[in-house]
């Protein structure tokens, strides 16, 4: 009785899915668990982790189909005709699993990246066949980064939108921003020797880094940068205001610092005390308005 029950056990799919299904969860929970304990850096740790859960995803697929190769050819036989509405209703699926294979073959980001795709821009954490995952990086929040939110993205949007891997921005990026005044009848270019000499002092203490950080960037990408001097120059609005925009390659933790000591320099030139007519480049003197 009981080497019957053993036999029908042996020869039931469901037990063999179930015990594979358990058995790949298991390996999978302890080698994870194994790699969060272990001394490794934190990039390489979600790495071999990111690692596992797909070839344990892959392994469970195979296995379950190898289980039930028999049962789904009969099955594919007896429903031939309903086949164009599998496949429809499988579309979106087949997209995913086949961008999913077309990103790994370009190797377009890994994990760990920063990268933006279409109007999405953040770090990838995570990557499936079917789905990538992003933790989100809000590009004109340069202080802080990220912002909390996580992105589920279809590997399906790789062949309708582009991919462009940031990771070179992590350290240092090209900020650019302006300054909006009203024209009041004035030369706006008094101004610009001292917002030159100010920018150039706030980029001193970077500047030997940047410098050697574009070189890299160069010689990775193998393309030639614009240079790393900040670039100063000025232009009139639709309505007729004066606009300075401002050019700077700088670490991109002080970027938004930088921008707010310009804004509020230029404001001081026109409507404050700058200090000294020397610190104006004594192009100017400071006007009151």
């Amino acid at each position: 009785m009981s080497s019957d029950l053993l036999r029908q056990l042996l020869h039931n799919q469901l037990v063999w899915s179930i015990l594979l299904i358990v058995g790949v969860v298991l390996a999978r929970y302890l080698l994870s668990q194994m790699f969060k304990n272990s001394s490794w850096a934190r990039q390489d740790i979600r790495r071999r982790i990111h690692m596992v859960h797909n070839f344990g995803n892959l392994v469970m697929v195979v296995g379950l189909f190898a289980i039930w190769v028999s049962e789904l050819r009969d099955f594919a036989l007896s429903i031939a005709a309903f086949s164009v509405a599998i496949v429809i209703a499988l579309r979106d699926v087949v997209q995913c699993l086949v961008g999913g294979i077309y990103q790994a073959s370009m190797r377009s980001f890994t994990i760990g990246d920063w990268v933006r795709i279409g109007d999405q821009f953040g770090e990838v954490i995570d990557n499936n066949w079917l789905s990538t995952t992003l933790l989100e990086i809000d590009p004109h929040g340069l202080g802080n980064g990220y912002t909390g939110t996580t992105l589920y993205v279809p590997n399906s949007v790789f062949f309708s939108q582009s991919v462009k891997n940031l990771n070179f921005m992590r350290r240092y990026i090209e900020h650019t921003f302006s300054i909006v005044r009203e024209s009041k009848g004035q030369n706006p270019f008094v101004v610009k020797q001292f917002i030159t000499d100010r920018v150039l002092q706030y980029c001193e203490s970077f500047k030997d880094v940047a410098e050697r950080y574009c070189k890299l960037i160069e010689n990775r990408m193998g393309v030639e940068l614009a240079s790393t001097e900040p670039k100063i120059e000025f232009r009139t609005s639709d309505i007729g205001h004066d606009v300075l925009t401002i050019t700077l390659f700088c670490p991109r933790e002080a970027a938004t610092e930088i921008e707010q000591k310009v804004t509020e320099d230029f404001y001081r030139f026109w409507y404050g005390n700058t200090g000294s007519n020397t610190e104006a480049g004594q192009a100017a003197t400071p006007v009151k308005n």
